[in-house]
């Protein structure tokens, strides 16, 4: 009953398997019901011919015009057993595949709800979808020939580095706007084009049957809200807080900056960075601070709970 693995690698066993599918850079584990280790990896059908169409050139896939989330994979850690489930069945791509190799494919009713639980929005996919966004937002023919209106994802200042740098989209666990019931949701903000403060954020959710739905929370032009860079500036700005950073970065340690997180609380936005302080010589990050903001108020202690 023995059997040799000899693609032990996740990817380099999907490949292997189905090469006419990009797959995604970042496969997560999952635990099972029966605690099994189980790997999932998204999967994505692309195209470089599909008309009229915007090109965008990813590192990890390439150059491509068309691209759809239409396959999750499961390869299980201990015997290497892989299974292909179709999260989208209306793209013509995948389905053409799934008549080639009928053996290959399962509907996604067909994942154990136990690995379904854990079926998350990709963060490939998700970036290459706010990157359109900056543009194709604009719905008037006018504003949208003349380029009046684009967008940047938001900058923040991150690690040790105090140069801005694009937010990344991060996983997190909140309430929507009219619900009451907190969910697992990958967001992103946005700002206007050379501007720092927020004018939209980007949602995509992960729970149960809402897995795939994007929202898009636009916010009023005519009122003012903070962005990552001017929630950070008022940081450095505190004179409490920019004098325990200046302390830290000397005697042999180091400050580094948490990802801001901007989280929709009824009708306003809660940012959220954690301050860590490293040592120059053993390199382990410890969480010094943690600073909330909301409107006007900046609140600096030592703990979340705090």
């Amino acid at each position: 009953q023995s059997r040799m693995m000899i693609r032990r690698n996740v990817r380099t066993r999907l490949a292997a398997l189905a090469n006419f599918i990009k797959w995604d850079p970042d496969p997560y584990l999952v635990l099972t019901g029966e605690g099994r280790l189980v790997w999932t990896v998204d999967g994505y059908t692309t195209s470089t011919a599909h008309p009229y169409s915007s090109s965008i050139n990813l590192i990890a896939l390439g150059t491509v015009n068309y691209m759809r989330n239409s396959v999750k994979a499961t390869i299980d850690a201990y015997d290497g057993t892989t299974r292909l489930y179709i999260f989208d069945p209306s793209d013509p791509i995948i389905l053409a595949y799934q008549r080639i190799f009928p053996n290959l494919f399962q509907p996604a009713s067909a994942m154990p709800p136990d690995l379904r639980m854990h079926a998350r929005y990709p963060e490939t996919f998700f970036r290459v979808q706010a990157e359109m966004y900056r543009t194709f937002h604009m719905l008037d023919p006018q504003a949208f020939y003349n380029k009046e209106d684009l967008w940047d994802i938001a900058r923040n200042v991150q690690g040790q580095d105090t140069r801005p740098t694009t937010v990344t989209p991060t996983y997190v666990v909140a309430t929507l706007p009219g619900s009451e019931e907190p969910e697992f949701l990958l967001i992103l903000p946005f700002t206007p084009r050379n501007k720092d403060n927020m004018i939209g954020l980007m949602v995509a959710r992960c729970d149960g049957e809402h897995l795939g739905e994007l929202l898009f929370l636009q916010l009023s032009k005519q009122e003012l809200i903070f962005g990552p860079m001017q929630i950070e500036a008022r940081i450095n700005q505190d004179q409490i807080i920019s004098k325990d950073l200046s302390l830290w970065n000397q005697q042999g340690s180091q400050v580094l900056r948490g990802q801001m997180l901007v989280l929709p609380v009824e009708d306003t936005f809660l940012y959220v960075e954690a301050i860590y302080i490293q040592a120059a010589e053993a390199r382990m990050p410890q969480l010094k601070k943690v600073v909330l903001a909301m409107g006007n108020s900046l609140i600096y202690e030592d703990t979340y709970e705090q």
